[in-house]
């Protein structure tokens, strides 16, 4: 996986910051740091946020 590419999550649901991002959501990798991940997920509504605490563990390929 490299910047730029869509995964989904594998980590359990989780809150962030009042956002609840569920386990299976589409995210796209907007930096990779070693084993960190920074990306970028839509809610519901349509409103982006940046997940920065993810490791690569916590993302699969889109099939």
């Amino acid at each position: 996986m490299k910047p730029g590419d869509k995964a989904k999550l594998t980590k359990r649901s989780f809150l962030l910051k009042g956002v609840i991002v569920l386990t299976g959501a589409q995210v796209e990798i907007q930096e990779i740091d070693g084993d960190k991940v920074s990306v970028l997920y839509n809610d519901r509504e349509g409103y982006p946020h940046t997940i920065e605490d993810l490791t690569l563990a916590d993302l699969a390929p889109i099939d």
